[in-house]
């Protein structure tokens, strides 16, 4: 009886031993399966936020690009009417009373951008820049600022008109901007008509109408 009673206890702890070894090999593999199926989902979940903040970038860069573009067309219009900026507030103008008129349209076309298309680029330089724009074609037309000098407060404008131009086609290339810097003064005792620190080779060409 005693032997078949050791032989009892012995199969009955094997037996304990196995199931117990079962139960932890279940266990450590349930583990490992949770582990993997969480480190799967927290990397999904990083795919996840990393897509959606690309799709916003690039909802960004097109939304900018697009304002950019009308930006660049309302600028276009006021360009080709520069001659006129100073007549815009005179009774009798220099140039004809048509010319005035489509130069104050132009004006008041960029206006309406600063308060519209300028909003969908996020940048804050770029505002700045077409809002400081926007207030040296106001200062000419309807404030007479620096009007001893006509074609200077032509060529200032133009100037900035320019480099607000390079600015708008940078947000679209989605390149640098131009460097920053002081805008012209209007009411000023030089005579030298306003450049930005680093000009474009082609505001040096003749045919380009700078």
């Amino acid at each position: 009886m005693s032997s078949w009673g050791e032989l009892a206890g012995q199969t009955a702890s094997a037996l304990i031993g196995t199931l117990a070894g079962g139960a932890m090999a279940v266990y450590v593999a349930r583990w490992q399966t949770a582990k993997s199926i969480e480190a799967q989902v927290s990397v999904a979940a990083s795919q996840e936020v990393a897509s959606a903040a690309l799709a916003r970038s690039q909802w960004t860069q097109q939304r900018s690009a697009e304002a950019a573009q009308r930006l660049l067309e309302r600028l276009a219009a006021l360009y080709a009417r520069l001659p006129s900026l100073p007549d815009v507030s005179l009774d009798e103008p220099q140039l004809s009373a048509e010319a005035r008129e489509r130069c104050a349209e132009a004006l008041e076309s960029i206006r309406h951008g600063m308060q519209t298309d300028l909003l969908s680029i996020e940048n804050d330089q770029v505002r700045a820049r077409f809002r400081t724009l926007v207030k040296l074609g106001f200062d000419v037309a309807w404030r007479g600022i620096g009007q001893g000098n006509r074609e200077r407060q032509i060529r200032d404008v133009r100037g900035y008109l320019r480099y607000v131009q390079l600015t708008l086609e940078a947000v679209i290339d989605g390149s640098p901007l131009p460097d920053s810097c002081v805008p012209p003064v209007l009411d000023r005792s030089d005579g030298d008509a306003w450049v930005p620190p680093s000009m474009p080779w082609h505001w040096r060409d003749p045919a380009d109408g700078s």
